[in-house]
Formats: C-alpha cells, structure tokens, sequence
C-alpha cells in the first residue's frame, strides 16, 4: 500500500510540473521510479512512456478547450517523432541497463542546464516570427526525430526538443509551443511505449498507480501555468534533474 501511495504522491507532482513544463513528465517519473523506488531502468522508462500518454491527455484536454494547440504543426513533425521513439525503444532494449543509466544521467545534464539558462535569463522581446521556408520545414522534422529518439531510449516526452523547434524553427508563440509539444508528447509516448508492452517490460499496477496521481496534477498544471512565475518552476526543476542526474551518473559508475 505505501509503495502505491508513494507512486501516486509522486505521479501528483510531476504531472503538475510537467503540464507546466509542456515535456511529459518522463524527465522526473523515470529518476523517481529507479533512484526513489528501486525500479529496473528499463521497466521505468517503459511505465513512464504510457503514463506520459495519460499526462499529454489531460494536459491537451484543457490546451484544446482554449485553442492554444497548433494542430497543423503537431501533424507536421509528429510522423517523424513517432518513427523515432519506435527506433530509440529498440535501441534501449539492446543496452546493458547500466549504459542507458549513465546516457540517461547526461540527458538529464543537458535538460537541467537548458532548464536553469532559461530560469536566470532575462525575459526577451517577443521577436516576429520567422518565413517558414521549406528548409525550415525539414530541419523541423529532422529534430523531432531526433526528439522521438530520445523519448523512445529514456522514456521521457521529448518536449524538451520539441518547445525550442516549435517556437525557434517554426516561430510559435511559446504557450502554443508548449500547448502544442504537450499534445504531441502523448503521441510519440504511445510510439515507443508499444514496443516495450509487446516485450513485456511494463509494470501495470505502476502504471494505474501513476496515472492516477498524474492525471489531476497535469490538468491543474495546464490550468495555472498562467498564474504561477515560470522562472521559479524552471529553477526548481533544473536543480532537481540536476541532482536526479548526479545520483544517476554514480549509480551507473560506481
């Protein structure tokens, strides 16, 4: 029962960061799951991809209601994404649990320092749009392969790619990028996490009991992402991936 109410308690929180966040959560759930719960990297990664399916469906219920997602981007680039978290799932299913480990502790790296960047700059004028050359176009679905990619190895969202080329390569304004990234996450979730349920590396009664915390928490997430200051969310997060980074990296070294 309190490993239950731990996976719920935790799924809480990180549905609501991740609404906020517009990356699916996975950044966190798998940290949680292997440093917090004890839990097989790989059958983390693979119960975090289905729960980011629950949490990029609560989150867009409410971005649709309001008409923040840009349905003809997602369609564009999701194609790419999800041929690149089937691929990533079965590069995963080859490594030895230690090496994703460690690759998944310098993904976090990244995604903390991107993350605390964003918290300590000072906000920008909203700069035009840029043309949306057909060059554009194919540097955006290249990137969100290379996003899919990711998703499908590490068992996180991709939004973390997917926000910078909605809003830096295709010029949305950022709450539709993270409306639209928030979106598109659950559908390149559902990509890669097909592939470990046919190799049964998904823990079920996990998955419930994650779900349940992260949906409430992802639909409040969406509903206060306009009242809460995104410079502090965005610190908070970074130090805490950076330290889920940290306690990766030695796990996988040591």
């Amino acid at each position: 029962m309190l490993y239950l109410l731990a996976l719920f308690a935790g799924a809480l929180g990180i549905g609501f960061v991740s609404a906020i966040a517009g990356i699916g959560g996975g950044s966190l759930m798998v940290p949680f799951m292997v440093l917090a719960l004890g839990f097989d990297v790989k059958v983390a990664v693979a119960t975090s991809l289905l729960c980011i399916v629950v949490t990029s469906c609560s989150a867009a219920s409410v971005y649709l209601r309001r008409g923040l997602i840009d349905v003809k981007s997602a369609l564009l680039l999701e194609p790419a994404t999800a041929l690149g978290a089937i691929a990533g799932a079965f590069i995963t299913l080859t490594l030895p649990a230690e090496a994703v480990k460690c690759a998944l502790g310098f993904i976090l790296l990244y995604v903390s320092g991107m993350m605390l960047k964003k918290a300590l700059a000072r906000a920008r004028s909203q700069e035009s749009a840029p043309k949306l050359l057909p060059a554009r176009k194919l540097l955006s679905v290249a990137a969100s392969f290379l996003a899919g990619l990711i998703s499908g190895m590490f068992g996180v969202g991709g939004g973390v790619i997917k926000v910078p080329v909605l809003t830096m390569i295709l010029g949305l304004p950022i709450k539709v990028a993270v409306a639209t990234s928030s979106f598109m996450v659950g559908l390149t979730a559902a990509s890669g996490g097909v592939v470990y349920l046919a190799k049964g590396f998904t823990d079920p009664v996990a998955v419930l009991a994650l779900a349940a915390g992260i949906m409430p928490g992802a639909t409040l997430g969406a509903k206060y992402m306009r009242k809460l200051n995104p410079r502090v969310v965005r610190l908070v997060f970074s130090l805490i991936l950076l330290y889920a980074a940290a306690r990766l990296l030695y796990s996988a070294l040591t």
